[in-house]
């Protein structure tokens, strides 16, 4: 935590949220990244969530080495507490990269602008192709998102940035208003009737993400900020608006999940369509408003993905050594510009006179030896029990919980496309997949950290896996039906697992 009047505030950047987001000129997180301060407002303090927020800065810190480093440039996610006479103000968080600006001319000259998504509801030059793309990737993000325990809430299109250079992509702000693990850290606001999901379902879920995904993704190529019919999605492809009606129209557990969105919305991206003009697009009729089997995921499969917690802090956020402490390195890209530019303010450069703080680095030490691969104690292929504190390599076949998928040094990076977790033992990182066995009985260690045999099936917290589908994103857990009314999905890689819960 970081008094306030320890900051270098610079120009005021907008609000945002329930705050208002200044620069902030004395450091940089974990080195390299620029820093914007957000004040929450004076009136909200009263009903923030101390324990969330705090849960928030210290999310990298318990996330893989990938993982954290994808956060941190994926979302101006909360950073590190800012206090002032004893009580919690604000935050820091990173400052938007300088790609998710657009310039607008204004009456002082040229602007630049959040590029927020909303833009795409109007007549904003972007291709039909980059449309598809943009959302594709906002799916991924969310999908991701849902695996670390995070849920969006309210995916509020103005809290969504989009670019098309160098490559079609997203940037989310406002993160301090989603949920983290089922709890949120500032007080809700109320959702616009046209973002609301269905009355009576559950707010801060997976399943109402991927209703307002839905909606935006009508609304993105209808160029309607209130549309909610799917012809303008069937123009381009037909399966898009068979997801659309799909989550719109069936129950919760039965939607398309942001995954599955993200792989439908690139192959309609393959060929490139046309963005129809928006008067085409108001004409456009009826395609139909096919049903379709749903996509099942539930919230249990969040909790399941997201338990990624090993002995060590593998990454923390933390900010330049004139704020916290010493900056940790990464081998993520720098942004060219430290500061974002205002959003409704003139272009100007940040002010020449304040100095540049040179971190504090410590000599490096060369190494007598450089070993190319760490000395491990399992290898790839082994199936492994007793994790965390007390590995062992177990029979395949007689249902060890996890396989090991690769094997790096701790600063090493797990790639995410063929494991679930990963665990550090004896200063080696191992890469885990999931490998349970059909008709064996499995139960969460004391703090739901790690999956293990149970000594007793049926005892209470227990599970028996009586079907496991792999490698198929097409299988889904409606293929659970007929052999069990549970099931936990994973996005990535494809894997479903049937369950009798206990």
């Amino acid at each position: 935590m970081i008094g306030r009047a320890k900051l270098a505030l610079g120009r005021p950047l907008g609000r945002e949220g329930q705050g208002m987001v200044h620069e902030e000129l004395s450091g940089r997180i974990n080195g390299r990244l620029g820093v914007a301060y957000k004040e929450i407002d004076y009136d909200v303090r009263p009903g923030l969530d101390i324990a969330v927020l705090t849960a928030m800065t210290r999310l990298t810190g318990r996330l893989s080495p990938s993982d954290a480093a994808w956060l941190e440039e994926r979302a101006a996610w909360p950073a590190e507490l800012v206090a002032e006479n004893g009580a919690v103000v604000g935050f820091l968080m990173r400052t938007v990269p300088q790609r998710f600006f657009r310039e607008r001319p204004g009456p002082s000259g040229a602007v630049r602008r959040l590029a927020t998504v909303d833009r795409l509801f109007g007549r904003e030059d972007v291709s039909g192709r980059d449309r598809l793309l943009i959302l594709a990737d906002l799916a991924d993000t969310l999908a991701r998102l849902h695996a670390m325990g995070v849920v969006v809430g309210d995916l509020s299109p103005e809290n969504v940035l989009f670019t098309t250079e160098p490559r079609p992509g997203c940037f989310l702000i406002g993160c301090d208003a989603m949920g983290l693990g089922g709890a949120r850290a500032l007080p809700p606001v109320e959702t616009p009737p046209d973002r609301r999901i269905p009355a009576g379902e559950q707010p801060g879920t997976p399943q109402g993400d991927a209703y307002q995904f839905a909606l935006l993704a009508i609304r993105v190529f209808a160029r309607d900020p209130s549309a909610t019919d799917v012809s303008a999605l069937a123009a381009v492809h037909p399966g898009l608006a068979e997801f659309a009606t799909t989550a719109l129209d069936q129950p919760p557990f039965s939607r398309p999940m942001p995954a599955q969105w993200a792989a439908r919305l690139r192959e309609a991206a393959q060929p490139e369509p046309v963005s129809p003009p928006a008067r085409q697009v108001e004409a456009a009729s009826g395609a139909g408003r096919s049903k379709m089997v749903g996509i099942g995921a539930a919230v249990v499969a969040v909790v399941l993905v997201v338990l990624a917690v090993v002995g060590k802090n593998v990454l923390k956020n933390t900010v330049h050594e004139t704020l916290t402490g010493s900056p940790r390195t990464t081998t993520e890209p720098a942004e060219t510009s430290s500061f974002p530019a205002p959003t409704d303010f003139p272009t100007q450069a940040p002010p020449t006179s304040v100095p540049t703080v040179a971190p504090t680095v410590a000599p490096t030490v060369a190494p007598t030896s450089a070993p190319s691969e760490p000395v491990a104690d399992f290898k790839v292929g082994d199936c492994l029990s007793g994790l965390p504190n007390a590995p062992v390599v177990d029979s395949c076949k007689r249902g060890a919980p996890y396989r090991v998928a690769a094997i790096t040094t701790p600063s090493g990076l797990c790639d995410g496309e063929t494991n679930h977790r990963y665990l550090v033992h004896d200063d080696v990182l191992y890469c885990l997949a999931y490998q349970f066995g059909r008709d064996y009985c499995y139960k969460w260690s004391k703090n739901d950290e790690y999956v293990d045999f149970a000594r007793k099936c049926r005892a209470p917290k227990t599970f028996t896996v009586r079907r496991v589908l792999r490698g198929n994103a097409d299988k889904d857990a409606t293929a659970c039906r007929g052999v069990t009314r549970h099931s936990w999905t994973w996005p990535v890689p494809a894997l479903t697992i049937c369950v009798d819960k206990y």
